[in-house]
């Protein structure tokens, strides 16, 4: 059975400002169906929408068809390589067939090719990898390889796989050979098996037909055609069946002969800017088009460059046109950008499907990853989990949301010293660096990028100089800080100083994130939650202050670490919590506080709750890091907690183990007064004993409940205790 993923969009067309929506996103339930034409049928009423093609329900996407582990060919990361390492994509127009092949360098060694087809919703591995069992060198490095005078290497495609209309065989450009198998002392290297030119590039075409002969080739076969120096490759088929074949600096019109061989290539455009890109062929204006790293081509039939385009955003390998010629670019998760060349003023609009599109995908490196179906159906591949994507776009030209032509960055670096500045509203398709100290009012201000690969902003202060941040709303879901150790502000420098005022960041996979070197950070009046949103592995600290001097902490909120974090981890020598809330709720969150090498914490007029699905059954943590894992050193653990709300909500028999530290370094001071606390099971948590006294020794006035009704609190566990100390 094909699930399919069936998403619906009301969108609104205006004149709108730059950053303004003009959309609104509506959902509906998921249906079945079981192929492209069923897909189609439910899409067709509706102004837009995606449809996930799934072989199954467990394992849907490519990986239900990989090949069983060989150890010489899987490299490190394996066949799903296939679609991350610099991969492509070709497409059989005529039958609705993706072919897709990849691998190369380190990290896979197979050189199947994989089939799908939209007809029938299914996957295919049409080949199996070619055994590893002759050799050639590169840089000093012997590594082992398949004949490359019958089959191709893996390698690195990027364009370089294309379905041939004309022979109905396909042509790869294949780069240099995967070289992660590396010989041993012990194997059996020969002279017999050695390939002089193993590591040159050349071209190659194969039969995908299982059962017909094709220009010449017998079915699922491969022969040599060419031996060009095209590296990174190019490729695209003119109507008339004329082959453009090249690397990211040339690009030549090249033949076949009566045995397949590339013949006479004439040099079609000579591309001094050496950018390698996806190519496409335009029949609106029979025009060939690459989309590079940063800029949008367009050449005519004798090679004559008719546009070059500055991108405002960078995007995915996926450049195709909708029926009225506009350009549609998808970056492989849930984002497209519009642009229609022929507008007199033609700007960059972009449509966001959030949690509406398709889910967990890759921005990756499939090139040929997207094509047009016709009458606005598009297909493409998002990631190695997931089957094909259908999706219909809306018939409107001012959709979404359209991308400011401002650029900040220039503003903010143009900017003196010291100044206070406030910066356009607008959507912005990329991050901010700061480095310079600034006050700076981001109210409207959206960016859908990392600066960096730090943070939606990335701010570098030293010496002290005073960097101020006010009215920042920093989102994932726009489409960007999703994973590893992004962050909605990563803040780097030898003592910097940092405020941020009045900020909310959310589903960011680290909310705000320091380095090592000494400084402060203050935060005020702002909102941190479901940090984490998107992460599959790794920790998601809401705030993780490194080896600072102080943090300090006021009038905020901290809620939902959603994968294992820590609500607020600090190595800071201070850290003050002040009139503010730690809240885990509904998530899966690690400790409230982790002081990880010990220091002062100062809690006061504050809220600490800890969620039933925690992993730890303490609430701070003092000292637990190893000395060499503490810049600044292991420290005494310095604490005071007055006036403050401490609630567990583990209900579970390990509530009994409940504990309020797990203390590992020394012990200069410890004071907990007037606190309410509440915590399930029968231990009094006040008698945990820490160093050579008890809690309770060091306590005044606090008061424990063994459950929050008892407390006066809302009953309900895993939402706010009731007891808000902060203006909603």
């Amino acid at each position: 059975m094909i699930i399919v993923v069936l998403l619906a969009m009301n969108l609104v067309g205006s004149d709108d400002l730059p950053g303004q929506t003009t959309q609104t996103v509506q959902s509906s339930d998921a249906q079945t169906g079981r192929n492209l034409a069923d897909c189609m049928a439910v899409l067709k009423d509706l102004d837009a929408g995606w449809c996930e093609l799934r072989v199954s329900q467990d394992n849907p996407g490519i990986g239900n068809v990989w090949p069983a582990k060989q150890r010489r060919i899987q490299h490190s990361l394996g066949p799903k390589a296939v679609l991350i390492a610099w991969s492509s994509a070709a497409w059989d127009s005529d039958n609705k067939t993706f072919y897709f092949m990849g691998g190369g360098g380190r990290d896979y060694g197979g050189n199947e090719v994989y089939r799908f087809s939209l007809t029938d919703g299914s996957w295919k591995r049409l080949t199996n990898p070619s055994p590893l069992d002759h050799w050639t060198t590169f840089k000093k490095r012997r590594f082992w390889i398949p004949d490359i005078r019958t089959v191709p290497p893996a390698s690195y495609i990027n364009d370089g796989l294309l379905f041939n209309r004309t022979t109905g065989t396909m042509i790869l450009l294949a780069g240099q050979p995967a070289n992660g198998a590396q010989i041993r002392d012990d194997d059996n290297a020969t002279q017999d098996t050695f390939l002089q030119d193993g590591s040159d590039l050349h071209q190659y075409e194969f039969n995908p037909s299982e059962s017909e002969t094709r220009n010449g080739l017998a079915p699922l076969s491969w022969r040599r055609i060419g031996d060009y120096t095209w590296p990174k490759a190019r490729s695209v088929q003119l109507p008339d069946g004329t082959l453009i074949l090249g690397s990211y600096e040339q690009l030549f019109k090249v033949n076949q002969d009566k045995n397949g061989q590339l013949q006479d290539p004439h040099l079609f455009h000579d591309d001094h800017k050496s950018r390698g890109g996806n190519a496409v062929y335009d029949s609106h204006r029979k025009w060939i088009w690459s989309v590079y790293l940063d800029s949008l081509v367009a050449l005519d039939s004798s090679g004559r460059i008719m546009l070059d385009i500055k991108l405002p955003m960078r995007t995915g390998k996926s450049l195709a046109f909708d029926q009225h010629g506009y350009i549609v670019i998808w970056d492989g998760t849930t984002r497209l950008f519009m642009f229609n060349p022929d507008d007199p003023s033609p700007v960059w609009r972009t449509i966001n499907w959030a949690e509406n599109g398709p889910y967990g995908g890759m921005k990756g490196r499939v090139y040929g990853k997207w094509v047009h179906l016709g009458n606005n159906y598009f297909a493409g591949i998002s990631s190695y989990n997931h089957g094909i994507w259908i999706y219909k776009h809306p018939d409107d030209s001012k959709l979404g949301r359209q991308l400011s032509d401002i650029n900040i960055q220039k503003i903010v670096d143009r900017a003196e010293e010291n100044s206070t500045l406030k910066l356009p509203a607008g959507l912005y398709p990329y991050g901010l660096r700061i480095d310079k100290p600034l006050t700076l009012d981001l109210e409207g201000v959206e960016l859908m990028e990392v600066s960096g690969s730090k943070g939606l902003l990335n701010i570098v202060s030293t010496d002290g100089s005073l960097v101020t941040i006010r009215n920042f709303e920093g989102n994932a879901e726009i489409g960007a800080a999703q994973t590893g150790n992004l962050a909605g502000i990563r803040i780097t420098g030898v003592n910097f100083n940092v405020s941020l005022e009045n900020v909310t960041i959310r589903k960011t996979a680290i909310g705000v994130m320091t380095d090592n070197r000494g400084g402060r950070l203050s935060i005020k009046d702002s909102v941190f939650e479901d940090i984490g949103y998107y992460k599959h592995k790794g920790l998601s600290h809401i705030i993780y202050a490194g080896a600072i001097d102080d943090l300090n902490i006021v009038n905020s909120r901290l809620q939902r670490s959603l994968h294992l974090g820590h609500l607020l981890k600090s190595r800071a020598k201070s850290t003050t919590v002040t009139n503010s809330q730690l809240l885990g709720l509904q998530s899966n969150h690690s400790r409230v506080i982790d002081l990880s090498c010990g220091g002062s914490l100062q809690v006061s007029s504050s809220v600490l709750q800890s969620s039933s699905l925690t992993d730890n059954q303490d609430l701070i943590s003092v000292g637990v890091e190893t000395p060499q894992n503490c810049r600044q050193g292991l420290l005494d653990g310095d604490i005071d907690i007055r006036d403050s709300l401490i609630v567990f909500d583990r209900d579970t028999p390990e509530a009994n183990k409940n504990r309020l530290f797990t203390w590992r370094t020394g012990l200069e001071h410890l004071s907990l007064s007037n606190n309410i606390i509440v915590s399930k099971g029968d231990n009094n948590l006040l008698e945990q004993e820490i160093g050579d006294s008890t809690i309770e020794e060091e306590s005044h006035n606090n008061t424990l409940f063994e459950s929050r009704q008892a407390a006066g609190l809302n009953p309900m566990p895993d939402i706010s205790p009731g007891f808000d100390l902060l203006p909603k």
